[in-house]
Order: structure tokens, then C-alpha cells, then sequence
């Protein structure tokens, strides 16, 4: 028990020790060209530099900056050089990635745009021809309604045709069938006309009207 509280203790330490040499200020010049951060703001290459920050250890890596062969020594300047080295292969590492996910997305987003292009032609395609297809329908049912009406209203003047024609029929015989008196019996024309003709005239109250006689000059 007593040696894990002491691993645990160590590791601790370790990453205590870690943040602090993370935090800990180094200084460096903006200008550019510049590649190092130095341990003290007085180092003889920072002698000439009119701008110098203060930064983290942290932030200097994350800039790009190894250490200074005269704050650090050689060993660490190497060491450092490397991480940086190591830390801008990784970046180019994660931007091909990025790029390359990029690229895959926009491929895969241009056929999901191209499927759904051609399913939507395809679509189309059976729409037209579905309308296609119902307005050939259509007009056939029109022409066989048009084709039926057209027999109904042939078959029905027809029919009156017929109709009239015996009924004019029936007019003619009407008219030129003899009359009969009373008992049945034929009357001929001529009788009638004299019956007509010797039949006083009546007024407009149904009287006689008696005719009137001219008397001859002498």
C-alpha cells in the first residue's frame, strides 16, 4: 500500500513539475526570422531586438520556437529543434487529414446530389409518362362517348324523322279521306259546297241575316 502512495505520489510530482516548466515565462522577439525563445531577457541574442515578449514555455513551442543553444545549452536546442520538428510533421499530418476528409466529404456529398439528381430524373421521366398514358386514355374514352353520342342523336332524329313522317302521313289520309254524314253514309263534295252556299249567313249574335234584293233599272 505504502508503495502505491508513493507511484502515485511520484506521478503527481511529475505532472506538477510538467505544468510548472510549461507555465514557467520564456522570452523571445516577434521580428521575423526569429526561431528560439531564451531563458533570460538579457541573452546576447535578444541584445539588438527592440521588442521582446514574455510568453509560456507552451505558447513558445506552440509558435514553432525551439530553445536557445546559449539559455539552454546544445543538448536542449537539439531537443527542442526535434519536438518542433516532430510538432509541424504532425500539423502537416492533420492538415492532409483534414484535407483528405474534406475532399472524401465533398465527393460523397456530389454523389448523394448526383443519386438524388437521377432518381429525381428517373421520377420525372415515369411522371411524363404516366400523364402520358392517362391523357391517351382519355381521349379514347372521349372518342367512344363522342362516337356513342353521336349514334344516339342519329338514332333519335331518326326517330322523330319517323315519327313525323307518319304523322304527316296520317294528316295526308286525314285530308283526303271522304266525309260521312250522320248515318255513315259518304258526302260528296259538291253537296257540301251547296249546303255552304245556301246556308244563310249568320251576324255576330248568331241571327240570320236576311239577304238583300237589288232591283233591276228600267
Amino acid at each position: 500500500m505504502k508503495q502505491i502512495l508513493m507511484t502515485l505520489a511520484l506521478v503527481v510530482a511529475m505532472l506538477t513539475g510538467a505544468n510548472t516548466a510549461s507555465a514557467q515565462k520564456v522570452y523571445l522577439t516577434p521580428n521575423a526570422g526569429a526561431v528560439a525563445y531564451h531563458k533570460q531577457k538579457d541573452c546576447s541574442y535578444l541584445k539588438n531586438c527592440k521588442v521582446v515578449n514574455a510568453v509560456t514555455l507552451a505558447e513558445a513551442k506552440e509558435m514553432g520556437r525551439h530553445a536557445c543553444v546559449r539559455c539552454y545549452g546544445q543538448a536542449a536546442a537539439d531537443k527542442t529543434k526535434k519536438e518542433v520538428a516532430a510538432t509541424k510533421k504532425k500539423a502537416v499530418e492533420t492538415k492532409k487529414a483534414a484535407e483528405k476528409k474534406v475532399t472524401d466529404t465533398k465527393k460523397a456529398a456530389d454523389k448523394k446530389v448526383a443519386d438524388a439528381k437521377k432518381a429525381a430524373d428517373k421520377k420525372v421521366k415515369e411522371t411524363k409518362k404516366a400523364v402520358k398514358k392517362e391523357v391517351t386514355a382519355t381521349k379514347k374514352t372521349a372518342k367512344k362517348e363522342v362516337t356513342a353520342t353521336k349514334k344516339a342523336v342519329k338514332k333519335e332524329a331518326a326517330a322523330t324523322k319517323e315519327a313525323a313522317e307518319k304523322k304527316a302521313e296520317k294528316a295526308v289520309k286525314k285530308a283526303t279521306t271522304q266525309a260521312r254524314d250522320e248515318k255513315g253514309r259518304f258526302v260528296k263534295k259538291a253537296d257540301e259546297a251547296v249546303k255552304k252556299a245556301t246556308t244563310p249567313a249568320r251576324d255576330e249574335k248568331g241571327r240570320f241575316v236576311k239577304k238583300t234584293t237589288t232591283k233591276k233599272a228600267a
